[in-house]
């Protein structure tokens, strides 16, 4: 797997410290420059990153570094964070130069859009690009919202480049949710088949360059409309991509 380094833009494999661990620490935006949302958009590259991990039996411990910020904050980004679909940090540190909570040396440090990078080290950085959100927080967390298609949204662009979670985006991600569960839906009831492999090594390889969902989601998209793929392998590969994505692609199955 390789992540491009923030310093160098070089494409560069991911090294695992000792014991075989994968360490990423999150750096949020300092307490000056609050960015909530970017501060989201890191825990969720965070995420993805575990999850590709995951994927190919990698051990992984993901934290980030606590700014002293107000508790009702705190928790509002806690919800957030779980509506969106991100795995909570298993530790958390006030310092980022502290190697003890992660039991070793960090691996890859992923920034938010407003973070310092303020450490020294060997660590690669994986920057993370700003969002336009013109409505804030709360309008991508009011009830009725579905949040995963603002997941959707975010991952819809590479990481490191700027978001816009506009009306429109978020109404094209709705609609391409709401399409893909209800065809997984009905997929699920034909016959069982193979994933397809051409699909799947397209995924795979977009999954070591750079977190590319964006090309996981092309991928998609094509195998959706390939007219010579049994719908059991587009069901089997949509179910083996949503490891990564976590839209709960799934969850109309019985239901539609």
């Amino acid at each position: 797997m390789h992540l491009i380094d923030a310093r160098s833009q070089v494409p560069t494999p991911i090294q695992r410290g000792p014991g075989g661990l994968l360490r990423v620490c999150v750096h949020p935006a300092a307490v000056d420059r609050r960015d909530d949302i970017g501060d989201l958009r890191a825990l969720l590259t965070a995420d993805v990153l575990f999850r590709i991990a995951e994927l190919q039996d990698l051990q992984v411990i993901t934290g980030c570094v606590e700014r002293p910020v107000p508790e009702e904050r705190a928790r509002a980004l806690a919800r957030a964070a779980a509506r969106w679909g991100i795995h909570p940090p298993a530790v958390r540190t006030p310092d980022a130069a502290s190697l003890a909570p992660f039991g070793g040396p960090v691996d890859v440090r992923v920034l938010s859009p407003s973070a310092p990078d303020e450490e020294a080290g060997a660590a690669l950085r994986v920057g993370v690009g700003p969002v336009e959100a013109p409505d804030g927080l709360d309008a991508l967390t009011a009830d009725g919202a579905d949040p995963l298609a603002v997941r959707l949204a975010l991952l819809g662009r590479p990481h490191a480049r700027a978001a816009g979670l506009t009306a429109r985006a978020l109404d094209d991600a709705r609609a391409t949710l709401a399409r893909w569960r209800e065809r997984i839906a009905a997929w699920a009831d034909t016959p069982s088949r193979p994933m397809h492999e051409a699909t799947v090594r397209r995924l795979r390889t977009a999954f070591d360059d750079d977190l590319d969902t964006p090309a996981v989601l092309d991928a998609l998209e094509r195998l959706e409309s390939a007219p010579d793929v049994p719908d059991g392998a587009k069901f089997e590969t949509f179910v083996y991509a949503d490891r990564v994505l976590a839209l709960e692609l799934p969850r109309e199955i019985g239901r539609v």
